[in-house]
């Protein structure tokens, strides 16, 4: 088995859905069947701040995170709230996400703001069927592959032979959660390589901007049991598919260095 190149595929799938209707995600957006890859010298050193850019476009420097191309894409714009521009997301019944990829490197910490104007009181990040949130930033890993145990070797196998790309090592994400305690680790119900950390939670902060600084190593440390490998992505997801439910939120400028 290789190690994880900078590839990054939908975190929701479990390996059934993988050999059916994924679609993986990698240093380009996702893309019709022959349209050619982007070269790697298009691969970001930076994440593109919201706020440098003008309301009422799509942020340039990210690309689209396709789920499942059945299923109906969140909305997502540039627009001005209060004095600044920061990333609106609009989901009603939807998922999809936004992410950047990067020149694979050792990051150490990552600092953002984001608000949430509602929240999904049903949903519960351990449950298949209610795994949604109003806001996820998330950060994706390489690593050493032949170190996993057996199933997930052959579930990173799978995907490289059914998409021609390669998962990830690990990803980590931080959430807002319903109702589990902030601090909370959560495992993906669809695989145990994507950890979830709330940073916040419920109906009491909704309104107020959140500002969050978080140390990479020791999250990825608390979450794995293990140092990091480089970060190959970032990303942002708002999603509420799975509770069919509506929510707006914003994503402020993310800084990862």
């Amino acid at each position: 088995m290789r190690a994880s190149s900078p590839i990054l595929i939908l975190l929701g799938c479990a390996i059934a859905a993988l050999l059916a209707a994924c679609a993986p995600l990698g240093p380009t957006a996702p893309r019709a069947q022959h349209e050619p890859a982007a070269p790697v010298n298009q691969l970001a050193t930076h994440v593109p701040r919201f706020s440098a850019q003008s309301a009422g476009t799509l942020p340039q420097g990210w690309k689209p995170w396709i789920l499942n191309r059945q299923k109906v894409a969140t909305e997502y714009q540039l627009a001005q709230e209060g004095t600044r521009i920061a990333l609106r997301a609009d989901a009603a019944s939807s998922a999809s996400g936004l992410y950047v990829p990067l020149v694979p490197g050792k990051r150490h910490h990552l600092r953002w703001e984001w608000k949430a104007d509602n929240w999904i009181e049903v949903a519960e990040n351990s449950s298949r069927q209610r795994e949604d949130s109003p806001l996820r930033i998330f950060v994706a890993f390489g690593g050493d592959i032949s170190s996993l145990p057996l199933k997930d070797q052959l579930m990173f196998e799978m995907a490289r032979v059914t998409t021609g790309r390669e998962m990830p090592y690990a990803t980590l994400m931080y959430i807002w959660g319903a109702r589990r305690p902030v601090g909370s680790v959560v495992a993906n119900p669809h695989t145990d390589r994507v950890r979830m950390i709330v940073v916040d939670s419920g109906k009491s902060e909704l309104g107020a901007w959140r500002i969050h600084e978080r140390d990479l190593q020791a999250d990825y440390r608390k979450a794995f049991g293990i140092d990091p490998g480089p970060v190959l992505a970032l990303g942002i997801m708002t999603d509420t598919d799975n509770t069919k439910s509506h929510v707006r939120a914003w994503y402020g400028d993310i800084v990862l260095d």
